[in-house]
């Protein structure tokens, strides 16, 4: 049936005589212009655009019907809505509204009332204006056709779900996390055309069915291990909603790594053994075992590679199924990152050169997945920095067709459409096959290689990347024999000079504390305690007294020859402690600034440089107070000694304290905010 043919008996006899008398008065008014015919782009159902046939809108209340009018001559206008449809016995039904007038341009409404709407019935509508003198054209003329809506409130029946993967066994565990699972919901009626489901009331999504009535398949992935329970409701065309259907499951922990070599092996070592699995991994000519592996990890001795061709290890087997989802990682630290790249890890394929390559390509890190047919998909993100060790998780989700690739445990870069050919060839460490023959090769340190045959979750490539903190230096400032203040392990002491002193009046914590005296004392390390190239974390308890000091003053600073390359003080312009770093130890370097609270009474003072992340942070009694960012190319490394109350300028030392200092600590890596926390009080404790 025509698109308007329901409406044709309903319209015909008022369209006839809106015609007949409209052609007097226009004849009558040849100066007036009749109002345009309403575009079927301006009219809407209940916000959505009009259609009719099989795209009408389906409705599960008493639509609003819109219309924007326009007139040539700007005259104010008058909606009239008509709405028809044929009732059970064939008859054509009417209603109409003609609303009260507004400007041309505006957009006219009729709310219509359930009472009288027939449901599960094509209703057509359609529109036409009034300028006070001539009616405009029906905006179902000029075969333009009605709109059209259907008013449904049909409950469908809620679906069916089931899972091959991860069945809703009352009693059972499934493995496990990282292995995706199908999940299917079916409909029992024909109502349904859409799915709303939820995981444990958070995870929601919305997917449509093939066609009405028909199931559709999800696949999930865990990404932690215990109960699940999912809820899923029928949608139909109205949008609305069954009662829920649920199903739970339990998933278990993620199955373990089927390959890895710590590659800490015994200097003159020929083949890596395994930690994991049963492939040692033999070693070419050009890799050395026994260099100094990632601080604050497991892996303190790794493999060093020179980057010449026999700069290599393999197990001589295929380890990671391709075919299906896998994931990778290792730690490295690169000696270069320029020229056409290298590679830490990929598999030799069958008919293509190799199925992945994790690596550096243009001087970032990248995880490179092909299947033969066209560019390997790239998944690239995160500079690689020369002499920086760097945690590097890649992970292929096969159903997904996605790469991912995590540096130091944060999502770096994501791919999409990545297919991963079936390689049956060898995997290899530190270099990828090509087209003519291996290259690539690593020159640099591998360490803590893994291979797994699942997807690794956000969560495991964090922990995977953990580097703990080491502490480099505690001085409880109780003592100071000879103007030294011993360090608690018997490291670096501070060395006090004139108008600084240890002493137990009134001490912050423990039996003493340092007391400067503001007339140029300081207390100082020989040597800096930690790298500020690499992640690090200072912190100190300080008291002014009563009040906040009356000018600018250092609490401590790791300075080079012009400059530091950290420093915290207080500012009395802004009455605020300040953590400054310089890009550069030179005169005229950049200083990045930022602030926090001070009071006079007693403060922990915390500066935590997060090298994986390139931040720095500062906190004050444990609280997060200022995070900046500071990339590798702003950092250098401190020359001089830790310094207590004094910092370093172009032509000295400046910006003395008057204050008592307590609990000074000194760390390799980054401290978290729990343990920040842990030290912010004004107590002594050796164990952390």
């Amino acid at each position: 049936m025509a698109r308007h043919a329901l409406l044709r008996s309903a319209f015909a006899a008022a369209a006839l005589s809106a015609a007949l008398a409209a052609t007097p008065l226009t004849a009558a008014a040849a100066a007036n212009a009749a109002p345009d015919r309403p575009a079927t782009a301006d009219l809407t159902t209940w916000s959505r655009p009009c259609a009719a046939g099989a795209d009408r809108p389906y409705v599960k209340g008493a639509p609003v019907l819109g219309a924007v009018l326009h007139d040539p001559d700007g005259d104010r206008l008058v909606a009239q809505f008509e709405l028809g449809w044929q009732d059970p016995t064939g008859q054509a039904q009417k209603r109409e509204l003609t609303t009260t007038s507004e400007p041309s341009g505006a957009e006219f409404f009729w709310h219509l009332r359930r009472e009288g709407i027939p449901e599960d019935t094509p209703v057509q509508w359609r529109v036409r204006a009034w300028d006070g003198t001539a009616w405009g054209p029906w905006s179902s003329e000029e075969g333009a056709g009605p709109c059209e809506f259907v008013y449904d409130t049909t409950v469908p029946a809620p679906p069916v779900i089931s899972s091959p993967d991860y069945p809703a066994d009352p009693e059972g565990w499934t493995d496990g996390v990282g292995v995706p699972g199908r999940f299917t919901f079916d409909a029992p009626t024909e109502e349904t055309v859409k799915y709303l489901y939820t995981i444990n009331g958070s995870h929601t999504g919305l997917v449509d069915a093939p066609a009405p009535g028909e199931p559709v398949t999800i696949t999930w992935t865990p990404e932690r291990s215990g109960v699940f329970f999912f809820e899923v409701q029928s949608v139909s065309r109205a949008g609305v909603t069954s009662a829920p259907a649920s199903y739970t499951i339990r998933v278990s922990s993620g199955r373990a790594q089927v390959a890895s070599w710590a590659l800490g092996d015994a200097a003159g070592a020929s083949e890596a053994v395994p930690t994991t699995g049963s492939a040692a991994a033999t070693a070419g000519t050009g890799v050395t075992f026994g260099a100094a592996g990632p601080e604050g990890t497991a892996y303190g001795t790794a493999a060093a590679l020179d980057g010449t061709p026999g700069a290599y290890l393999t197990p001589r087997t295929a380890i990671a199924d391709t075919s299906e989802s896998f994931a990778v990682a290792a730690w490295a630290r690169p000696e270069t990152t320029a020229g056409d790249g290298m590679t830490v890890l990929s598999q030799d394929g069958g008919a293509i050169p190799a199925s992945f390559a994790l690596g550096i390509h243009d001087g970032r890190w990248s995880l490179a997945v092909a299947d033969g047919t066209a560019d390997p998909v790239r998944a690239t993100g995160g500079a690689a920095a020369t002499g920086k060790w760097a945690h590097l998780t890649a992970v292929y989700d096969a159903p997904a067709r996605t790469a991912r690739l995590y540096v130091d445990g944060r999502l770096a870069a994501t791919a999409e459409g990545a297919t991963a050919a079936a390689a049956a060839g060898d995997l290899q460490l530190g270099r990828v096959r090509t087209a003519a023959g291996h290259a690539g090769n690593w020159r640099g340190r591998l360490a803590d290689v893994r291979v797994w045959d699942r997807v690794v979750v956000a969560d495991e490539a964090t922990t995977l990347a953990t580097r703990k903190a080491k502490r480099t230096g505690y001085w409880m400032l109780d003592e100071a024999s000879g103007g030294t203040s011993p360090e608690y392990t018997g490291g670096r002491p501070l060395t006090l000079s004139d108008g600084a002193a240890v002493t137990d009046a009134d001490p912050i914590a423990g039996t003493g504390h340092l007391e400067l005296t503001g007339n140029g004392g300081y207390a100082a390390t020989a040597t800096p305690p930690v790298d500020t190239t690499a992640g690090y974390s200072l912190a100190a308890y300080v008291r002014f007294g009563y009040d906040l000091p009356t000018r600018d003053m250092t609490l401590f600073s790791l300075p080079g020859d012009h400059t530091n390359a950290v420093e915290v003080r207080y500012e009395v312009d802004t009455g605020a402690w300040e953590l400054v770093v310089a890009d550069a130890d030179t005169p005229t370097a950049t200083h990045t600034v930022t602030e926090a609270y001070a009071n006079p009474w007693g403060q922990h003072v915390a500066v935590v440089h997060d090298d994986a992340a390139d931040r720095i942070r500062l906190y004050t009694d444990g609280m997060l107070a200022a995070d900046l960012p500071l990339p590798d190319a702003a950092t250098w490394p401190a020359t001089t000694g830790l310094q207590l109350g004094r910092a370093r300028t172009a032509t000295g030392w400046t910006d003395p304290m008057t204050a008592a200092i307590d609990e000074v600590r000194t760390y390799t890596g980054a401290l978290s905010g729990e343990q920040v926390a842990m030290i912010r009080g004004p107590w002594t404790d050796p164990d952390v």
